[in-house]
C-alpha cells in the first residue's frame, strides 16, 4: 500500500509540473465586417455583398454606410500590387447596389445607386400621398448618381394602383417643397 501511495504521489507531481508549462500563443485579431468580398470576372471591379443584418442600414443611406465601414486606403494597400488607374467598388444587397469609382490615390470620383422596393423617406412619402391620395403603392425604384460625395441626380419612380388603374409617379427629392404645413 505504501508503494502505491508513493507511486501515486510521484505521478501526480509529474502531472502538476507538466501543467505549469507556459505556452506562448500568436496574436489573433478578430474583426467583423458588414460585407463580404465576392470575386468578379472584371479584374478592376470589387464587389462586396452586404450582410442581411446590415441591409436596412445600407438601403437607408448607402453613402453613409460606405463611409462608416469601408476604408479606401486599406483597400488600396491590399491591392497595390495590381497598379490600377482607378477602382470600381460595388456594395450590393438584395434591394440594390451602390457603385463607387475611386481614383488611384483614393479620391471618390463618382457614385451610382439603384435600389428597388425600399422604404421611402418621409418627405417622399408625403409628396406621394399629396399627389396620389387614395392610391396604393405597388413598387418603387430609386436611382441616384453623383460626383464625389454629393448626389447630382436623384429620382424615385413609384408605381401606384387604384381599382384597375395604375400609373407611374416620378419624384425628385430636390424638388419637394417641405414648407407645407397643412392643405385644404
Amino acid at each position: 500500500m505504501k508503494k502505491s501511495v508513493v507511486i501515486l504521489m510521484l505521478v501526480s507531481f509529474s502531472f502538476s509540473s507538466y501543467a505549469q508549462r507556459i505556452t506562448q500563443l500568436e496574436e489573433t485579431r478578430i474583426a467583423y465586417s458588414p460585407f463580404v468580398l465576392e470575386e468578379t470576372d472584371n479584374p478592376d471591379e470589387y464587389r462586396y455583398n452586404v450582410s442581411d443584418s446590415f441591409a436596412a442600414e445600407f438601403t437607408k443611406n448607402p453613402m453613409a454606410f460606405m463611409e462608416s465601414y469601408f476604408d479606401i486606403s486599406k483597400f488600396i494597400e491590399e491591392v497595390k500590387y495590381k497598379d490600377y488607374d482607378s477602382y470600381l467598388v460595388r456594395f450590393q444587397s438584395s434591394k440594390g447596389f451602390l457603385e463607387a469609382n475611386y481614383s488611384k490615390e483614393g479620391v471618390l470620383n463618382r457614385t451610382r445607386q439603384l435600389f428597388k422596393d425600399i422604404a421611402l423617406p418621409l418627405a417622399v412619402r408625403n409628396e406621394l400621398w399629396r399627389q396620389t391620395e387614395g392610391w396604393s403603392m405597388v413598387k418603387n425604384n430609386y436611382k441616384a448618381r453623383g460626383q464625389g460625395k454629393l448626389l447630382d441626380k436623384e429620382l424615385y419612380r413609384i408605381k401606384v394602383v387604384k381599382n384597375d388603374k395604375s400609373k407611374i409617379i416620378k419624384i425628385d427629392p430636390k424638388n419637394i417643397n417641405e414648407e407645407r404645413v397643412a392643405g385644404m
